[in-house]
């Protein structure tokens, strides 16, 4: 069903999964939830969603809160309200399923092709074995490989090698790099690739404004370059630094540049 759920006023939101189920002959929501990290609110949230789809598409709905790794506290079902005499108003249950307690082999003995991407992600599911089990099983003999789960095992593989382990990242890359045909022209490939390219520019944008920066500060100020370098890493906004980099450029003397740098407003200027 279309996760989109009409919030307050002109405010729409969206759930990450919505499935229609028919469950003993009545029609039933499942509300699924990936979250990768902590959140306080997560609870709520699911709450949230939980009302506006059964108002929305008028049926129960059960909400699930799927937890990719562990990062923190997790939900805990059920949510309540309770009144100052202490009496319940709301009371909200929910299931929460934590990836990395789930033994490999109990997801992968299911068969079911939808969850073969969720496998590194289980308990002892991080390894090379097991994400070439998954490539297996998403290239079947005979059929049609099953691309766009092809691609979110790539991004989930990745996310269970973790960013810190060079070794099983350039593997996992390489691994993929020979479907990379099969893949490309997939929706889901072209939307990474996509965001890969535009972080790739933004980034490439920041450095180059950062090394203006350094050399206007260096030629005019060079006494405040080791505070330039400081504040250049921490703007992330390549309109900030644009500015900030005209303020250094007319500055009157080094007080002043100083205080943009540290974007301090100059008294004189308020008066």
């Amino acid at each position: 069903m279309s996760p989109e759920l009409d919030g307050d006023e002109s405010e729409t939101i969206y759930s990450d999964i919505l499935f229609e189920v028919m469950l003993n002959g009545i029609q039933v929501l499942l509300h699924v939830e990936f979250q990768r990290s902590s959140d306080s609110q997560m609870a709520e949230r699911l709450w949230e969603y939980n009302l506006k789809a059964t108002r929305q598409y008028r049926c129960p709905v059960w909400s699930i809160v799927l937890y990719l790794k562990k990062d923190g506290e997790v939900a805990e079902s059920p949510l309540t309200r309770d009144f100052p005499t202490g009496r319940v108003v709301h009371r909200f249950d929910f299931e929460v399923t934590k990836l990395w307690e789930i033994l490999t082999i109990e997801l992968a003995q299911k068969g079911l092709p939808g969850l073969l991407p969720l496998l590194p992600l289980t308990k002892g599911g991080a390894r090379r074995e097991v994400v070439e089990d998954v490539i297996t099983g998403l290239i079947p003999l005979g059929e049609e490989p099953k691309t766009e789960l092809l691609t979110l095992a790539y991004g989930l593989a990745s996310l269970a090698f973790g960013k810190r382990n060079k070794v099983e990242q350039e593997w996992l890359r390489r691994r993929f790099a020979m479907m990379y045909d099969m893949l490309r022209e997939t929706p889901a490939f072209q939307d990474i690739m996509k965001e890969g390219i535009e972080e790739g520019k933004e980034i490439g944008q920041l450095e180059a404004l950062r090394q203006t920066l350094m050399h206007v500060v260096a030629a005019r100020f060079p006494k405040l370059v080791r505070l330039a370098k400081g504040q250049a890493a921490i703007i992330d906004d390549p309109d900030e630094l644009d500015g900030l980099i005209v303020k250094i450029s007319i500055a009157q003397n080094a007080r002043e540049a100083r205080s943009y740098l540290l974007n301090e407003q100059e008294d004189e200027d308020d008066n």
